[in-house]
């Protein structure tokens, strides 16, 4: 059996949503207060936790100014012996296929104290769940900045002592082997500080030199030593779960000790294969005190092994890391009250999608599960100019927590469809995705220059090789700008394109071309930035590349045909996009002459990208 899904009304920050889960692992990914905790407490408050963790209802569980909330589960897949268990209580859905549900009701009392009740049953006419049924639904529970050395010490109620205490081979607290070990190990230790022993000076010394004199003459003392008590209960808390290598030991770090301490968790779940009951781990922040290797290899191991092992999981994080790793199936997206499951029957993927995004889906671009807003671009330039020219604006992505992310190609569409669901709803999260649109323009095609190395030196060639189009008519046009809106929009999807042909094109039609020029004239001396030019240098270099512009102005050129000009060196391949963007920002960050945001704002051809910041930004309150 495992949870397929959980009902929140008005509890915390849900105030009604619908979460469903995978038979394996489940990762709760989304920016910090979106309700990852509020989900994992709430299946706590419910089910109970197998090492009975203290919870209970608090004000702030209630949604806003409600006084009643309600938390629902229901459990699928029942296996023939675990249907008997929970037979009383079992429902019936349209397949004929029994299922379990729980529901816990609560609310606020008027002497601020909560009352609440736990039913069983679809129509929660079945009454509450009790005895050995109850037990067999209670979780396993990780909490969040463990001290797993700390619980791992033997002492009293030691979280190591209440795993091996629920296990099944301890549950014979009075005839189990430990306990007749340990009182083997009581006779040789009172034997050692017998009369007959090497300790019995101790004892002697206690009882004849101390106790004789201490105690009154009606009631004599005399002491015993031996080993504090033979309870299994007490014999467990005396274990310490520690690291074989030596070496290691002496020094153990956090990161191990939280390895040796989810280790000791999770043997809660590996249960006789003919147990009957619920096998659920509830993990916050995994990657607590673990370097990326470590969190790769334990999610790898969760993601594989769950199925095997028959146990589910979910599991809360805040890392990019293992976002990347697992299967996108396999992530609950959380943002505003609503949690999103990625599975295929839920978003716009395509299975082929789902295949290209466990390739190519990296650690960088995982940062689009923890952001406010996201932007998606297609190269490196846009990557790095976007954050410069949104500075500009006065719009920090970074202060409105929003992510880039660069896909390098034109895969857009897969990406996009991440945030695009079958019932349309939306997710909260404003995408938006940017794209050229590539039509060059007359000049272009009218440019030509001269190679200046290689075998065709001193030929003559055109700045586009290939045969164009040049002259779309309107209607064409339309037609194209509405089949790329069709694409990649819908939902929280929205994409925005150039005007013309592609961005570094627009820079050069832009307010922002003397900044772009600048860059091109110093990527073509610096090339891969190996180059370090002195300020000196650099200052008669831009005061060159702005002489040009005025030369080619005061010629009577268009602005259209400068544009192509500044342009031409990255399309010939002599200047790179990336070094130009590169310097391009570092210009615009130090925005020497001044640009306002005003200036950026009427400048049509920048409207672009104006719109999309503002898009993934105005949304939201800082």
């Amino acid at each position: 059996m495992y949870l397929a899904y959980l009902k929140l009304q008005n509890f915390r920050i849900f105030s009604d949503c619908k979460i469903r889960f995978l038979p394996g692992l489940n990762l709760l990914a989304g920016e910090n207060d979106a309700g990852k905790t509020a989900i994992i407490d709430a299946i706590k408050l419910i089910l109970g936790t197998i090492s009975n963790d203290w919870t209970k209802i608090e004000d702030s569980d209630y949604h806003d100014k409600s006084d009643t909330f309600s938390i629902a589960c229901a459990f699928c897949e029942l296996s023939e012996q675990e249907a008997a268990i929970f037979l009383e209580w079992l429902s019936f859905d349209s397949k004929g296929n029994y299922y379990l549900k729980i529901t816990l009701r609560a609310r606020s009392l008027s002497d601020g104290k909560h009352s609440y009740t736990i039913y069983a049953g679809a129509d929660e006419d079945s009454g509450a769940i009790q005895g050995e049924a109850r037990e067999k639904l209670r979780v396993t529970y990780l909490k969040p900045l463990r001290d797993a050395e700390f619980e791992l010490t033997p002492k009293r109620n030691s979280r190591f002592s209440q795993i091996l205490d629920s296990y099944e081979i301890f549950q014979n607290k009075n005839e189990h082997p430990l306990v007749d070990i340990m009182k083997k190990a009581n006779e040789d230790v009172s034997h050692y500080f017998s009369d007959t022993g090497d300790g019995a000076i101790i004892q002697k010394i206690i009882n004849e030199d101390y106790l004789k004199n201490f105690s009154l003459a009606h009631n004599p003392l005399t002491s015993k030593i031996d080993v504090s008590s033979n309870k299994l209960k007490s014999i467990l808390e005396k274990l310490e779960l520690g690291i074989l290598n030596q070496s290691l030991n002496k020094n153990l770090g956090l990161g191990s000790n939280n390895l040796l301490f989810i280790a000791a968790e999770l043997l809660l779940l590996k249960k006789e294969s003919s147990y009957a009951g619920l096998k659920l781990a509830l993990i916050e922040e995994i990657e607590a005190h673990l370097h990326p290797q470590s969190q790769l290899n334990l999610i790898h191991f969760l993601e594989k092994e769950s199925a095997g092992l028959g146990f589910q999981s979910i599991i809360s994080t805040h890392s990019n890391i293992l976002a990347s790793k697992i299967s996108i199936e396999n992530l609950i997206l959380c943002k505003g009250g609503k949690a999103f499951s990625l599975h295929r029957r839920h978003t716009k993927l395509d299975p082929g999608d789902y295949e290209f995004l466990r390739r190519f889906l990296d650690a960088t671009k995982a940062n689009l599960f923890f952001a406010n807003g996201v932007v998606i671009v297609e190269g490196d330039a846009e990557n790095l100019l976007l954050p410069s020219i949104a500075d500009l604006l006065g719009k920090s992505l970074f202060r409105y927590g929003v992510s880039i992310v660069n896909v390098s190609s034109t895969a857009l569409l897969r990406y996009s469809r991440i945030f695009q669901r079958r019932d349309e709803s939306l997710m909260g999260i404003p995408v938006a995705c940017i794209t050229d649109r590539d039509i060059p323009p007359k000049e272009a095609a009218e440019y030509t220059y001269v190679l200046q190395s290689g075998k065709n030196k001193g030929q003559e060639r055109q700045l586009i090789d290939r045969e164009t189009e040049f002259d779309i008519d309107i209607e064409d046009q339309a037609e194209r700008d509405h089949d790329i809106y069709n694409k990649y929009s819908g939902g929280d999807v929205k994409v925005f394109w150039t005007d013309n042909w592609t961005l570094e094109y627009e820079l050069a039609l832009s307010c922002l071309r003397g900044f772009l020029h600048r860059a091109v004239k110093h990527a073509l001396l610096s090339k891969n930035l190996e180059l370090i030019l002195e300020e000196e240098s650099l200052k008669t270099l831009y005061k060159e590349s702005d002489q040009e512009i005025e030369s080619w102005e005061l010629a009577g050129d268009s602005r259209e045909k400068i544009a192509v000009r500044i342009y031409a060196p990255m399309v010939r391949k002599q200047a790179s996009k990336a070094v130009v963007a590169q310097i391009l920002s570092v210009l615009l960050d130090e925005n020497e002459p001044r640009i306002t945001a005003q200036t950026i704002r009427d400048d049509i051809s920048l409207k672009y990208l104006v719109r999309a910041i503002d898009y993934v930004t105005d949304q939201m309150e800082i």
